[in-house]
């Protein structure tokens, strides 16, 4: 199955990048992918530590869906905005 989110010819890049895209450090990053939280792709033996690569379109579509405020979130924040001003 073909991601939909990587862009054609896009090629991966290393954790340092994904540092630098998301302002997380390596370890973070590191993280982040033992726990299944961000999108990565490895190479290598299941067995052997391989290599993580990345794909930044994924990377950006995670954070977009990750950390999109839900209407709930943007009304409570109206609210406040609003009270504020009375």
């Amino acid at each position: 199955m073909v991601n939909s989110s990587v862009k054609l010819n896009e090629r991966p890049v290393k954790v340092a990048r994904i540092a630098d895209l998301t302002g997380y450090s390596k370890d973070y990053i590191y993280q982040l992918v033992h726990r299944g939280k961000i999108p990565f792709h490895k190479r290598g033996d299941a067995g052997s530590k391989g290599t993580l690569r990345f794909f930044e379109s994924e990377v950006t579509e995670w954070i977009m869906k990750s950390f999109t405020p839900s209407v709930s979130d943007l009304y409570e924040q109206a609210n406040k905005i609003l009270e504020g001003r009375m």
